[in-house]
């Protein structure tokens, strides 16, 4: 194969054979002059490997063109990893010898970039089919009328912000960053999307990123926020509707005001939405100050206590010299450093708000453009409750007792019926403005007017 590559006129006179016993002597380690000298070659010392002609190799073959494959000689101080690649005679193919624990670098020539391509197509197709097995047979649509009013509210949010005219499916969340958000976070937005899924409300658009699943586990999803859905309601019974007519049948019914079956369900929402805000709002300020706010649980459970008698424009106000007071006292070296200064944002927060309700003093901040309220806050406040900025403004705990339970719900009694003329009261407040959920062995019962939660367990069974 030699005959490939015309020799040097300084080589002319040695073989085949005389070249690749010169060349293993070189990279053995022996001096090029003494080699010149032996073999009658009559050029520098510096230029020997400069006169040898390239490796034929005897087993590496172009794919493409189906000829040999060629590479200059390595000097005897580049490691064998680094050596030259091989290169196709004719294209430009080539091929790399494998690296540091085997890696080898791929060739990037336009023929293997089209094979690269038709695989990568091939496996697109691959994974397009498993997915129609697992989600492309859609159940019966859901009944609008059986969807909850956090389903409802959630999925009207959905349609409004992350759809576009003409089309019926609803966008995924991580597909548009500049649009209003869900949900006050991330983990409440997935949280409801997961929800509605879980329920068939939601269906899985078929050309969703194959980024969103899990390719190991049966293509489960991975990521909520990544998928594109399609609306599986049906308004009559029958048809799936269509997503216009549906937005209009959502938005007319909770426009209409508050029903009493979503007694439970508002007033969870309404401090679920103020309480992730407010939480949100801490990492906002801790972040400003190079700080990691850790104490997330202790400071969700804080945040619950003070929306009691708080609105979530004082408890701004609360976390804003909450993490001052951090921020001054990590700098000051009393703290045992960032963390522990971030875990006493919590505690500061309770005991500003304490002094507040003793002093009978109030201080509110303005909304801070890096939390805009979210799609679900929005629609809540002003569609279904019709009061807008309260969410902001009015503590959820006030605001539910002297407003919204006299102008919902004051119609009925509850806590009541439940044995022939047996009356509940919360054990805190003695009210009987309560929710009473139970099974078998427990009795869980929920104070409206001071948010108590109360669990009885049955310790003995009757015998009739």
């Amino acid at each position: 194969m030699m005959d490939q590559f015309e020799k040097a006129s300084e080589i002319a006179h040695l073989s085949e054979t005389d070249i690749e016993a010169l060349y293993g002597r070189y990279l053995g380690g022996e001096k090029n002059a003494d080699l010149l000298l032996e073999y009658n070659i009559d050029v520098e010392p510096r230029a020997l490997l400069k006169v040898l002609p390239p490796i034929i190799s005897k087993d590496l073959r172009c794919p493409y063109c189906d000829v040999p494959m060629w590479a200059k000689r390595r000097a005897k101080t580049t490691r064998e990893s680094d050596a030259p690649p091989f290169k196709c005679l004719h294209c430009e193919h080539k091929f790399f010898a494998a690296g540091h624990y085997g890696r080898r670098i791929g060739c990037a020539c336009v023929e293997c970039f089209k094979v690269k391509q038709l695989a990568v197509a091939a496996q697109a197709q691959i994974d397009r089919d498993e997915l129609g097995k697992r989600y492309g047979i859609v159940p019966l649509p859901v009944p609008c009328h059986a969807l909850g009013f956090v389903q409802k509210l959630g999925l009207l949010a959905l349609l409004e912000t992350c759809t576009h005219p003409g089309l019926e499916r609803i966008e995924s969340l991580a597909s548009a960053p500049g649009a209003e958000r869900i949900a006050p976070s991330d983990e409440m937005a997935e949280a409801l999307l997961r929800q509605l899924f879980e329920a068939g409300v939601l269906v899985v658009d078929l050309d969703s990123t194959i980024k969103a699943f899990d390719r190991e586990n049966g293509f489960r999803i991975r990521d909520f926020n990544a998928i594109r859905w399609r609306v599986n309601v049906t308004l009559d019974n029958a048809l799936r509707s269509s997503r216009q007519a549906l937005y209009v049948a959502l938005y007319e019914e909770l426009s209409e005001g508050v029903k009493l079956p979503w007694k439970s369900e508002l007033y969870t929402l309404l401090f679920d939405l103020a309480r992730k805000e407010a939480i949100r709002f801490i990492h906002v300020l801790t972040n400003e100050v190079d700080f990691v706010f850790t104490a997330e649980s202790r400071g969700e459970s804080v945040v619950n206590q003070l929306l009691q008698d708080f609105s979530v424009s004082e408890i701004h106000y609360f976390a804003r010299l909450a993490v001052k007071n951090a921020a001054h006292f990590y700098q000051t070296g009393k703290s045992k450093g960032r963390s522990h200064a971030s875990n006493t944002i919590p505690g500061n927060m309770l005991g500003t708000a304490q002094d507040a309700l003793a002093k009978h003093w109030r201080k509110r901040a303005y909304r801070d453009s890096r939390v805009p309220q979210s799609a679900m806050h929005r629609l809540l406040y002003d569609v279904v409750l019709k009061d807008s900025g309260a969410g902001f403004s009015k503590s959820p705990g006030i605001y539910w007792r002297d407003e919204l339970v006299p102008q919902f719900f004051s119609g009925g009694t509850f806590g009541t019926d439940l044995i022939g003329g047996l009356q509940l009261f919360c054990r805190e407040c003695d009210s009987n403005n309560i929710d009473v959920k139970m099974d078998k062995v427990m009795l869980e019962m929920l104070c409206y007017d001071c948010a108590t939660v109360s669990k009885y367990q049955a310790f003995q069974d009757l015998i009739d």
